[in-house]
């Protein structure tokens, strides 16, 4: 647990308004939440931390009838908000609450941007601060009040040490001249945060083709699982627990090959038993009874990244090279090869033909920092 003074445990909107105005004297909040995704469903956020000038707040989401007041705070980009792995709080503070956060500061991307290669922030806080979170409490049931003393000390570490950090590492980022690719980086958060919200929503009527191995299943199959899918996610909600304890996806894709004819039928299988067929077997036999076939194709943005696996063969050629290429000239300044430039945009340049290498400079991704140090290379293996 943290060694520190008990941090406020704000619970009414008086409270809240109190932190707002203390926060709005800052230039620099660091920001965290916690959720429920483990153990309810649909997700939701349950607790906010935030940490200004070394005093640290426990915001218990859901005994407040709204967070509006924290809006204009976040979509002040003069206050400049802290995160360690922001996407992730940024979809889950839009989907929640409609905040867009501008003014952001990421130390994971920072971390990654000094080549760090071990950039959780429970390793960092160890290895700088001496801190040891405790990684029992990673899955805790956050909707449960009273919330314990050691979940309150596990939450607000995930913030109490950001704002030191930051100045550890803009002087570390500013002696590797690494800083401007770090604030770039941090602007275009906001923007990811929405692309990875709008392709990862798995309850939306394509989100069962991200289940892996099913590409090349049959359409009637296919038909099964995505009213399978369906099915698990009424299920889910109607029963408050996340779709993966409701049945798991190689299950799903099990009773899609080899569907029960009836509940009479439906026996009891590895992932699913006795007690959860009587609970909702039904609903599983009605979902196949209804389904139909699958004819159209898959959609770009349900594409798993880090493949390849969707391009025909000459594409894939291109993009195995492309990520050799990416691989050499991360090296030579000392990055990951992904923080040098993503998969999912390596897939796209391994789509275009020796004349549409020119094409590899209006790509959004190279347009700052990593433009000088990767697009020749880029261009010159696509024109072969």
């Amino acid at each position: 647990m943290c060694d520190l003074a008990a941090p406020r445990y704000i619970d009414t909107e008086t409270e809240l308004a109190a932190w707002v105005k203390h926060c709005s004297r800052s230039r620099f909040i660091a920001v965290d939440t916690e959720s429920d995704s483990f153990h309810h469903y649909p997700e939701k956020v349950c607790l906010l931390q935030m940490s200004v000038g070394g005093e640290d707040a426990i915001i218990d989401v859901l005994a407040l009838p709204s967070l509006e007041l924290l809006g204009p705070l976040f979509a002040d980009p003069k206050h400049i908000k802290i995160f360690h792995d922001a996407c992730y709080d940024l979809i889950c503070l839009g989907r929640d609450f409609g905040f867009k956060l501008q003014g952001l500061w990421d130390t994971m991307v920072a971390s990654r941007l000094l080549g760090n290669t071990n950039f959780g922030l429970a390793t960092i806080l160890r290895e700088r601060f001496g801190h040891e979170a405790n990684k029992r409490l990673q899955r805790s049931d956050w909707t449960r009040r009273p919330l314990s003393p050691e979940q309150i000390s596990y939450a607000r570490c995930d913030t109490h040490y950001l704002e030191r950090l930051v100045e550890m590492m803009s002087d570390e980022l500013r002696a590797a001249k690494r800083l401007a690719w770090a604030e770039e980086d941090f602007e275009r958060l906001p923007a990811i945060a929405q692309r990875i919200s709008e392709r990862s929503n798995g309850a939306s009527a394509d989100g069962f083709w991200r289940i892996r191995g099913i590409r090349n299943l049959s359409p009637v199959v296919l038909g099964r699982i995505r009213a399978l899918h369906a099915a698990r996610h009424k299920i889910a909600a109607r029963l408050d627990r996340p779709p993966f304890k409701v049945f798991g996806d190689s299950l799903l894709v099990e009773i899609a090959m080899d569907p029960p004819k009836s509940l009479q039928t439906f026996a009891s299988r590895p992932g699913l038993r006795r007690g959860g067929i009587d609970l909702f077997g039904q609903e599983i036999v009605n979902a196949v009874r209804k389904a139909t076939p699958v004819k159209e194709c898959p959609p770009a943005s349900s594409h798993r990244r880090r493949s390849g696996r969707f391009l025909d063969p000459a594409a894939r050629d291109r993009y195995e090279a492309l990520r050799n290429v990416r691989k050499v000239e991360a090296a030579k300044i000392g990055l990951e090869p992904e923080v040098m430039l993503g998969n999912a945009v390596l897939e796209d340049l391994a789509r275009l033909g020796p004349a549409e290498a020119e094409q590899v400079r209006e790509v959004p991704e190279l347009q700052g920092w990593r433009g000088p140090i990767i697009t020749e290379p880029l261009i010159a293996l696509i024109r072969g």
